[in-house]
């Protein structure tokens, strides 16, 4: 059953180093930032872009349910590409897209029955 939906678009030309810098170290983990440092290019701008935007996702998901840090949502990709979110107990689908100047995320929160 679905508790809850959220959605965050990024504008990434809006990220300059100064808040790359801070969003880097204020929202990712530590397992975040090592894939971070995989990146290269663009590649790396998407990806903290990707992330900032899923949480929010996340976040507006959840709703007022609990009050979040966006460094307990771990976000992180299996072999095949697709991401999927760590966070306590929760089930959480989560979709991310890129496209030219934007990052678009959606978040899912579901209950088992």
């Amino acid at each position: 059953m679905i508790v809850g939906i959220g959605i965050d678009i990024v504008e990434n030309r809006r990220i300059d180093e100064n808040t790359f810098n801070n969003l880097k170290e204020n929202i990712l983990t530590v397992k975040e930032k090592e894939v971070l440092l995989t990146k290269k290019g663009k590649k790396k701008l998407e990806y903290l872009c990707g992330r900032f935007a899923g949480k929010e996702a996340v976040i507006k998901a959840i709703g007022d349910k609990e009050i979040l840090n966006m460094k307990e949502i771990e976000i992180l990709n299996r072999e095949n590409g697709k991401p999927y979110v760590i966070l306590k107990d929760y089930n959480i689908l989560i979709s991310i897209s890129h496209e030219k100047n934007y990052t678009v995320a959606e978040a899912i929160v579901l209950k088992e029955e």
